[in-house]
């Protein structure tokens, strides 16, 4: 994260060099982006953070997904193999050097052979809820986002009616002049926050449903294995 922000922050000085070359150079700039999310006010600071939080959670688990929830259909295949072979050992050393949960949980059941089928399937079931726990870590902070967000969003729609009517009560003005700073705070803070509350719960719902469907096809795996056991007799 610390890289991340040091990027963003490069970011941020490289548009303010450019936005100042061309003032310099007379051309046009309208509504530079950083300039209108300054007129957020707090709230768009609560919001970037938020923001650069919920990227690092998605491409973190996007990542550990990729790695850890994989199913390898040619596994089972292998162990079964060695398992008619009666080389359980050499099944078991295949299934540790594959660092996938599928191979983790079967690797599990492989350990507990000799115990009665009920000992080896609740190994097994209680090794599946460790790694699915593993592939749900920080997913709730996305689900967290995505409902709070929206409401920063409206605390800043209140913060630019509240600075809106101070104006007006100090000035007497009702010119769109004197209530600008105000609406700009309004809306690029509720846009921000929706948008926000989209991408987190996009990113939530998505990574649950692939845990999902992983879980499934882990099960799958799971009765295969224990067909495969009682038919060699191991």
């Amino acid at each position: 994260m610390l890289n991340l922000g040091i990027l963003l922050q490069a970011g941020a000085a490289a548009v303010a060099d450019s936005t100042a070359s061309k003032a310099a150079n007379g051309e046009h700039i309208s509504a530079p982006v950083l300039e209108i999310m300054i007129k957020g006010g707090f709230v768009m600071a609560l919001l970037a953070f938020a923001l650069l939080f919920a990227i690092y959670i998605i491409i973190e688990r996007g990542i550990y997904l990729k790695n850890r929830a994989k199913i390898d259909e040619n596994l089972i295949n292998v162990i079964k193999d060695n398992l008619k072979e009666n080389r359980p050992d050499a099944a078991l050393a295949y299934c540790d050097r594959t660092p996938t949960a599928q191979a983790q949980v079967i690797a599990t059941g492989l350990r507990f052979l000799g115990s009665n089928m009920r000992e080896i399937e609740s190994a097994m079931e209680t090794k599946a809820q460790v790694e699915l726990s593993a592939m749900e870590s920080n997913l709730s902070y996305l689900s967290l986002i995505a409902r709070v967000a929206p409401m920063l969003g409206f605390v800043g729609t209140i913060w630019g009616v509240i600075n809106i009517f101070y104006s007006i009560s100090q000035t007497n003005d009702l010119s769109i002049a004197a209530i600008s700073d105000g609406l700009y705070t309004k809306m690029v803070a509720s846009f921000a926050g929706l948008l926000l509350g989209i991408i987190a719960f996009l990113g939530y719902q998505l990574y649950i449903r692939r845990v999902d469907r992983f879980s499934e096809r882990l099960q799958e795996q799971t009765l295969n294995l224990m067909e495969i056991l009682v038919k060699t007799n191991l």
